[in-house]
């Protein structure tokens, strides 16, 4: 006879032989008994909680000719045909592989036959979360009113994918996983069956490892028969799997608590030596750390746990000497581990590093770390077992955390020859009056104000409403930008951008002065107009020339040669020149040409000689 699977063999038949899923299968044989059949069942739940096998157990059920308290009798003609295939009224389908529109309207059209020798047409729709979006909404109005002869069941491990509107259209049920004690029920009843001898201990291991999953651990038992025939014991199943003994997980724990590194590293060493994963070593001590922590919390560990008797009293054990910061920190330490060890060629080191620090806490200096020693210094305390020195040890720790330690930001250091000027309320510095002439660059630079802020704008484009047609003054730090009070929003965008604005005004006027913001009203008895400003020369050699005059000039005399006045007053504007023939005049943005004033076109005009002659 072919081999068969173990979870094949052995998949259950009936209602009855269905593990931990009492809930639901009392609910599928009443409703079978009371004759009131859904015609759509949604049955959701993790891998291998029997959501496959309780359809399949259930489209027998609806058929059979002889039922047995709601469960198929297994004996009639029915129940033979669907088991051995040869009545095709119950269809088993995967969406995984049939998930198109088209595969939904094959559905569709099936249904309008009746079935050939069952009562219903039973389809069993497997991971249906796979389904197009298409194939879903071609499903709809079929599953909302199918005919009287069609029950849809379809089932997911997934249901969060599935449509509401499917949903809401099927009765949903959902699969727990089941628990250890069920699973080692179950597996004593197969070993039974089979002939297998297991100890008590290897059919908790096989629990543990099947994590509310029947048929994961139906797998890992016929793996372990097919590796050390049919006697099994603890040992066998680590040696097979490749996985660490509850002993080794006790040791690197208790390693940890007596602070001894040279027997963690000598755990790892076993560990790999024996060809175990380091990986799945490290994910067993995680556990284990979940595990110390509900026997840390809770007043009932044993209901919450499953382990022997001998191996709670070493959890409790274990849990009294750590504290919660401890087992907290040592479990997010290694899950941490876990992340960076996947980047990296030698992941060896990185768990190692982990389990160090937990071994030894004084070589991690995190926040938690010191929390870990600060915890348990405060427990040897209240057992009494410590001494003078640990008093300054905790006072140290406990001013570090009140200084914040690393959770802090460092300061960013202050710039050892930057002088902070002092700053007003409305963000004046006023330039000393004997530095206020036409000569001081912060004039110099605001006479320059148009073409900066052009160039300022054309790096910038989103600055341009701020910078446009803006009048500005000056004070010992720079620029103020002055704004009435009915532009809030140019003043605003300028106040968003202030660090922009300052790189854009240092890269275009080449200086390392200030800009600033301010409304015009702010500073009215402040304003500075830097265009009437006097260069030093000038005003000393006009005083120079007051004092050694004999006779004094009136203003009046002074005005009536108007460019001795524009020269007085802006003498950066006013050139002197000789008599030579003005060529050109070239500026930032524009070059103007003199254009010649000989030209072949130009018009002539006549002198007073000519026109006398031709008035004659």
């Amino acid at each position: 006879m072919e081999h068969q699977a173990i979870y094949r063999k052995w998949r259950p038949t009936v209602f009855e032989d269905i593990v931990g899923q009492t809930h639901i299968t009392k609910t599928l044989k009443n409703q079978i008994l009371n004759n009131k059949i859904g015609h759509a069942y949604l049955f959701c739940g993790t891998r291998g909680t029997g959501k496959t096998t309780c359809a399949k157990v259930f489209s027998r059920a609806v058929n059979c000719l002889n039922p047995h308290d709601g469960s198929p009798c297994n004996d009639c003609e029915i129940c033979r045909g669907i088991l051995d295939g040869s009545i095709m009224d119950v269809k088993e389908i995967d969406a995984a592989s049939n998930n198109k529109v088209e595969d939904a309207r094959e559905i569709i059209d099936d249904i309008r036959y009746v079935a050939s020798t069952a009562r219903y047409t039973v389809y069993i729709i497997d991971e249906v979360h796979m389904l197009s979006n298409s194939a879903f909404n071609a499903l709809l109005k079929t599953l909302e009113e199918p005919p009287e002869h069609v029950i849809f069941i379809l089932a997911t491990t997934e249901a969060h994918k599935v449509p509401q509107t499917i949903l809401s259209r099927c009765q949903r049920f959902d699969f727990k996983r089941i628990k250890p004690s069920d699973i080692i029920l179950r597996m004593k009843e197969i070993a039974h069956g089979d002939g297998l001898s297991i100890t008590d201990e290897a059919y908790a291991t096989l629990a543990k490892l099947a994590d509310g999953s029947m048929r994961d651990g139906l797998s890992i038992l016929e793996r372990i028969v097919s590796s050390c025939g049919n006697t099994i014991t603890a040992d066998d199943i680590t040696a097979t799997l490749g996985i660490a003994d509850i002993d080794s997980i006790f040791n690197v724990v208790d390693a940890i608590i007596e602070n001894n590194v040279d027997k963690i590293l000598s755990i790892i060493n076993s560990v790999l030596s024996d060809g175990k994963d380091l990986k799945i070593f490290i994910d067993s001590v995680i556990n284990h750390f979940r595990d110390l922590l509900v026997a840390k919390v809770s007043d009932h560990p044993d209901l919450l746990l499953d382990y022997s008797a001998e191996e709670m009293v070493k959890i409790k054990a274990q849990s009294e000497k750590l504290t919660f910061e401890k087992i907290s920190n040592a479990a997010s330490l290694l899950s941490e581990a876990q992340a960076d060890a996947k980047w990296v060629k030698s992941p060896r080191v990185i768990y190692e590093m982990a389990l160090i620090k937990l071994a030894r806490p004084e070589f991690d200096s995190s926040p938690q770390a010191l929390m870990d020693r600060l915890s348990m210094m405060e427990q040897n305390f209240k057992c009494g077992n410590i001494d003078n020195s640990l008093t300054e040890r905790v006072n140290a720790i406990e001013e570090r955390l009140k200084n914040g330690v690393t959770l802090q930001p460092e300061p960013t250091p202050e710039k050892k020859n930057e002088v902070k000027k002092p700053v007003s309320i409305k963000l004046y510095n006023p330039i000393p009056e004997n530095e206020l002439t036409a000569d001081n660059p912060i004039v110099q630079t605001a006479k320059n104000w148009t073409n900066i802020s052009r160039a300022m704008g054309n790096s910038a484009g989103y600055l341009k409403a701020a910078l446009l047609n803006r009048q500005i003054t000056i004070d010992a730090d720079g620029i103020i930008m002055l704004f009435n009070r009915d532009e809030k929003g140019s003043k605003d965008i300028a106040k968003v951008y202030l660090t922009k604005l300052q790189q854009c005004f240092k890269k275009a006027s080449g200086t390392d002065y200030r800009i600033k913001l301010a409304y015009r009203d702010e500073l009215d008895d402040d304003l500075i107009d830097f265009w009437s400003l006097k260069s030093a020369d000038t005003t000393e050699s006009k005083q120079h020339e007051n004092a050694n005059d004999d006779v004094s000039v009136s203003p009046k005399m002074q005005e009536e040669d108007p460019l001795d006045t524009l020269m007085l007053n802006f003498p950066e504007i006013v050139e002197d020149s000789d008599e030579s023939e003005f060529v050109g005049y070239n500026s930032l943005d524009d070059n103007f040409e003199q254009s010649s004033l000989v030209d072949d076109d130009h018009e002539e005009f006549l002198d007073a000689n000519e026109l006398s002659h031709e008035d004659d």
